[in-house]
């Protein structure tokens, strides 16, 4: 339930924050029919929260390029299919099998974290113009200690030229090396307020200094944080993410490292 709740405050602010950005026609249209299609798909899997954020990453890139021409990366798009989910570890293979390539499991972390479920996702990039890039297949990996989840985006890495990193409202709170690896995790904290909310002088200073992101839609007034560690090894991309962690910054990169060592 409570995954849900986040899942909902983070789609009505990848929504809101959409409709601000001008957006080619052409794009903008095959967006709002994708979006479209899949609301009404009984298959499709609902908006992850992890997929949301990414998404919301995608959209700031698109308002950060001002000059982006045709085959530089502008936005990227994600779904996947509840009945290609599967709950049993033992069952790995068959989504490896699906997605094309294998890629790094455990069972249990050494820090509780369990399995709890694996999804192929498909995923496009596109460029200003809404031309795909590129087209590949990612999988979920989802573990819970029985209060909160983590999720493992795994997916084939690609590079295109003059990409723009970073986004508004994300901030690095933890730096350092785990396994050989350097990594950065980053916290996002969003704010959830009802459409006739008017912002306090703190609220917009916070906006402006990118330590708050607003969305509008909540029927109260809610703060969630969201925390992501991203890095890349051996032709493969990750991201781990988790919302309102009681668990420490570096723990997620612990996490992150051990996932990648199982692979080794």
């Amino acid at each position: 339930m409570r995954k849900d709740r986040a899942d909902e405050r983070i789609t009505r602010w990848f929504l809101e924050e959409a409709d601000q950005i001008p957006v080619p026609t052409d794009l903008k249209t095959k967006i709002d029919r994708q979006l479209d299609n899949a609301e009404r798909s009984k298959y499709m899997k609902k908006f992850s929260a992890k997929k949301v954020v990414l998404a919301v990453a995608a959209v700031a890139l698109i308002g950060s390029v001002t000059a982006a021409a045709a085959g530089r990366l502008a936005s990227s798009a994600s779904h996947s299919y509840l009945n290609e989910q599967v709950k049993d570890y033992s069952a790995l293979a068959e989504v490896e099998a699906k997605v094309g390539f294998e890629f790094p499991s455990v069972e249990e972390f050494s820090n509780g974290f369990r399995f709890a479920s694996a999804i192929p996702v498909d995923s496009s990039d596109y460029d200003e113009d809404g031309n795909v890039l590129s087209s590949y297949k990612g999988v979920d990996l989802t573990y819970t200690d029985g209060t909160q989840d983590v999720t493992a985006y795994i997916y084939p890495s690609r590079t295109y030229e003059g990409e723009t990193a970073g986004a508004p409202g994300v901030t690095p709170v933890w730096e350092g090396e785990k396994g050989g690896i350097s990594l950065t995790v980053t916290r996002t904290v969003h704010k959830f307020v009802p459409a006739d909310y008017e912002m306090t002088e703190e609220d917009i200073q916070a906006e402006q200094e990118g330590s708050l992101v607003f969305a509008y839609g909540s029927s109260e007034v809610e703060e969630t944080v969201s925390y992501n560690c991203r890095f890349d090894k051996d032709g493969l991309s990750y991201e781990l993410l988790g919302f309102d962690l009681t668990m420490e910054p570096e723990q997620l990169a612990e996490m992150a490292a051990e996932l990648v060592t199982m692979g080794e």
